[in-house]
């Protein structure tokens, strides 16, 4: 554990041959590790003024598995899945080969480090309409949260979506979970089956609540209360006014996640559930993904599904700077809340 106050300072914990570097980040509230690949925050731990922690990121069971280091044909930010990490542009784009950007399954490089933060970035490839993505990621002093930022530059006039990817846990067998949006307007299924033989959601339906979400053979499934009977299923949100809570009400504690909704005026929900079969899936992973984005679900080639005045990404001009802002943070609660404010 991090001694007290905000003390440890970011340092490289691990590096290897075929491995990336990874560093410490540690404050008097938690600590957690960064990975080089896709800047992506994992293991993150908070610690509470009675002795107790919680942790709220999934994390993948075949991370640092031996076999994934040489299957080139598996992302590296699959090989790596869980945490959270930025997605410039997000989902697949005709512009960028990588699923989720360049910035997503590369090494990105420290910065700067200082006492609880630390500071990233990663140059794209020169012929790309992106030239920089920069990161800093800070434990705030005092409190169960981390802020972060993230700061794109362009090198070409462009319309790219743009998204955060931080992946939640799922609670154990027989426990609660609750999902709570801030202002919700209505939501949208997939526009098409999103992992055959496993999803059950109605494809291209529009619904008015979570706890009523279609289904493709009649009915509905309530999805602000997982885990249920559903495996592998994804929507998407419009109007989220830049908050959602997860509350763990059986282990005693709630995750908010909070950003701008001028940045991000939607949110895609991806809930897994063991239900990804191929490697190195394997029916192992377990999480949720509370996505805030600017763009309609996961890639561009959906775009003409997308209702009428939703966004399909930001417009970057050549040579901006633009940079946003979010956080993490987290709450105890009891057994009859569903979500709680950051201490």
């Amino acid at each position: 554990m991090p001694s007290p106050g905000v003390q440890a300072v970011a340092a490289e914990v691990r590096a290897g041959a075929k491995r990336d570097p990874r560093w410490r980040l540690g404050w008097d509230r938690g600590h957690a590790e960064i990975f080089a690949t896709g800047a992506a925050l994992h293991n993150l731990v908070f610690t509470f003024d009675d002795g107790s922690s919680f942790r709220p990121l999934a994390e993948a069971p075949w991370i640092d598995a031996p076999e994934l280091t040489t299957q080139d044909h598996i992302p590296n930010h699959l090989k790596s899945l869980g945490g959270e990490w930025p997605c410039v542009p997000f989902g697949s784009t005709d512009i960028d080969p990588d699923h989720h950007g360049f910035g997503a399954d590369n090494p990105w490089h420290v910065t700067a480090e200082a006492a609880g933060a630390i500071e990233l970035a990663i140059d794209y490839p020169q012929d790309h309409p992106v030239a920089r993505l920069e990161r800093r990621i800070r434990g705030v002093a005092g409190r169960t949260a981390v802020d972060l930022e993230l700061t794109v530059v362009t090198r070409e006039d462009c319309l790219l979506p743009v998204g955060l990817h931080p992946i939640f846990r799922l609670p154990d067998a027989g426990k609660r979970m609750h999902f709570s949006v801030d202002g919700f307007s209505r939501g949208h299924t997939f526009p098409g089956v999103f992992e055959p033989h496993v999803s059950r959601l109605a494809a291209g339906r529009e619904f008015g609540s979570l706890d009523a979400v279609p289904l493709a053979g009649g009915g509905s499934a309530d999805l602000s209360q997982p885990p249920s009977d559903l495996r592998e299923e994804i929507v998407l949100i419009e109007s989220a006014n830049g908050g959602m809570a997860l509350g763990y009400p059986d282990d005693g504690f709630a995750v908010r996640l909070e950003w701008n909704r001028r940045d991000f005026p939607a949110l895609v929900m991806w809930l897994s559930d063991r239900g990804r079969s191929t490697p190195p899936w394997s029916n192992r992973f377990r999480g949720v993904g509370i996505e805030p984005v600017n763009g309609f679900f996961d890639g561009t080639a959906l775009a003409g599904h997308a209702p009428a005045g939703l966004a399909l990404g930001k417009r970057f001009s050549a040579g901006e700077r633009w940079t946003t802002h979010y956080r993490i943070s987290a709450s105890r609660i009891d057994a009859g809340q569903s979500q709680g404010k950051a201490r």
